[in-house]
């Protein structure tokens, strides 16, 4: 089969993919990952075919223009994703739905969609499967006669809330139909335009796919009836060098540290400070491995301190966690993903997004702690860590939590199933 990856350009959401891609690839099929230009280079180092596809997207630019510190911890309707759906307004999920479509969906759609089309249409792939975000994948398919699937980078806060939104539109009688031509559902209404140009009409499957391959255990899902097919996280870290001091055992227990890359990268730096932290970690009788951007810079402010703390830009994740006897981080998926497959307690200071979620999935399950931005001084997160350390409790949730990925199909595992949904689909019958 010809199967076709699409996300807007994203690294991280890019990575989510890559192990599902490799397994697909190793099957036999042919691959292909289609984003914006800015990601080619990140999916060529991945060792995949790269297709690029449109122009750069603005949304860093704009979001900061908007947002000044551009920062995603309030975004409606996204923020309500695990409210009881008993307490969720159908006017305040609609005026999210208002905002948020302009200055996310159609920012970062816009403009490779009528590539992506253009592409599906000439290599007509039987699959596409599609990041969560990325729309124009679904209108690609759809325009093309390919099946198509979502695959999470984490919670699956979009589902959850479109299905939210078209349950309250029900209970007062009206259909998706009818309030896209309305002006009723901002999302159906821009879709609904948006696939009428390649001659696509609007349903339910362009907002959530045909299925769901999803990479969280089931306790961290939140509840829908979006067909699901679960998946065992895939680590991958990028290009990635293993350093020589890590092949060593840390003589006392290592606390890792990292708020992974957007924040500096793309976003306005970090929510929390880092020296302040990492000062107070400093002060256990732990060693300190730091994984942030400005190493230079923070190894000059951390003073007396400076020689308890290992401070690095870069450090894979995947070789430092099973080492650590705890690792502090921002609650991003990829982050909690790699280090809960290493049975390591977490402490996550979470803001951006589905973080915060995640982070109390994390704490319900007994493996790790969750500390609110506002909270996070050295002080709190030291003496947290430190309960982690001593108490038993939180090894024991961590090995629950590894066990149950562990009991999660393989990215290798799903190929079979992700054929026969191809091939329910309308996908997969021999058209390549």
């Amino acid at each position: 089969m010809r199967i076709l990856f699409t996300a807007y350009a994203v690294r991280t959401h890019f990575f989510s993919m890559v192990s599902l891609a490799h397994a697909l690839d190793t099957a036999g099929h042919e691959v292909r990952v289609a984003s914006q230009p800015e990601l080619v280079p990140e999916i060529t180092r991945a060792g995949l075919t790269a297709v690029a596809v449109g122009r750069d997207h603005q949304l860093w630019r704009v979001l900061r223009s908007r947002h000044g510190d551009a920062r995603w911890s309030a975004l409606p309707p996204f923020d309500v994703a695990d409210v009881a759906g008993e307490s969720l307004s159908l006017s305040y999920l609609r005026s999210g739905y208002a905002d948020v479509v302009p200055w996310w969906f159609r920012l970062v759609n816009e403009p490779m969609v009528d590539d992506l089309v253009g592409l599906c249409r000439w290599w007509r792939p039987d699959l596409v499967v599609w990041e969560p975000g990325t729309f124009a994948g679904a209108v690609a398919a759809r325009a093309c006669g390919a099946a198509h699937g979502r695959l999470t980078w984490g919670v699956d806060f979009f589902g959850r809330v479109r299905e939210q939104f078209v349950r309250l539109l029900a209970e007062e009688g009206v259909s998706t139909a009818v309030a896209a031509g309305s002006g009723g559902d901002p999302l159906g209404e821009w879709l609904e335009a948006c696939a009428g140009r390649f001659g696509v009409g609007f349903d339910e499957e362009l907002t959530t796919g045909q299925f769901t391959v999803d990479q969280l255990p089931e306790a961290f899902r939140l509840r829908t009836e979006v067909a699901c097919m679960p998946m065992r996280f895939g680590v991958y870290n990028g290009v990635s060098v293993v350093p020589r001091w890590l092949w060593e055992a840390p003589v006392r227990p290592r606390v890792g540290f990292t708020l992974g890359l957007s924040a500096m990268e793309r976003l306005a730096g970090y929510a929390v400070s880092v020296v302040e932290i990492l000062r107070a970690l400093a002060e256990l009788d732990v060693e300190v491995v730091a994984a942030v951007a400005g190493a230079d810079g923070i190894r000059g402010e951390l003073g007396a301190v400076a020689g308890r703390v290992r401070v690095e830009e870069f450090v894979p994740l995947a070789a430092l966690a099973p080492t650590c006897a705890v690792m502090v981080h921002h609650g991003g998926f990829g982050t909690i993903g790699t280090t809960s497959l290493h049975a390591v307690p977490q402490l996550a200071v979470a803001e951006e997004i589905d973080a915060p979620i995640l982070a109390r999935g994390l704490a319900a399950y007994g493996a790790g702690v969750d500390v609110p931005v506002a909270e996070a001084t050295g002080e709190r997160v030291a003496r947290e860590v430190l309960r982690m350390l001593t108490d038993a409790s939180f090894t024991e949730g961590a090995r629950r939590l590894r066990a149950d990925m562990h009991a999660m199909p393989s990215a290798a595992d799903v190929v079979p199933a992700l054929v026969r949904l191809t091939e329910r689909h309308g996908g997969g019958m021999g058209r390549e």
